[in-house]
């Protein structure tokens, strides 16, 4: 029943966005079984039982500190945190000095 309403949850948050995201598929084996809400470090714990890549991992636990009640909220929330980082990779912008 976990796995189906898992698998429930991922098919409507990929017709939310438009089509599956990159991070769909990853997202989903690692928190395989979860059960919502769980905080940063249980998301964290989940993906490493199991056997998440290290990108995933990496991503879990960048999450801000906090529960999380659904498998979309924790989507959203690492798009949100890769979305920045790639802001913040990105050209930075220098003030001109000051006369």
């Amino acid at each position: 029943m976990r796995r189906t309403r898992l698998e429930e949850g991922m098919k409507e948050l990929e017709t939310r966005m438009g089509g599956p995201s990159p991070l769909a598929q990853p997202l989903h084996q690692a928190l395989l079984g979860a059960v919502f809400p769980l905080s940063t470090e249980q998301l964290v714990r989940l993906a490493r039982e199991n056997d998440a890549p290290s990108v995933v991992l990496s991503l879990l636990g960048g999450l801000p500190r906090g529960r999380f009640d659904s498998l979309e909220a924790v989507q959203q929330a690492v798009e949100s945190q890769a979305a920045l980082g790639e802001e913040a990779s990105g050209p930075s912008l220098e003030l001109p000095p000051q006369r």
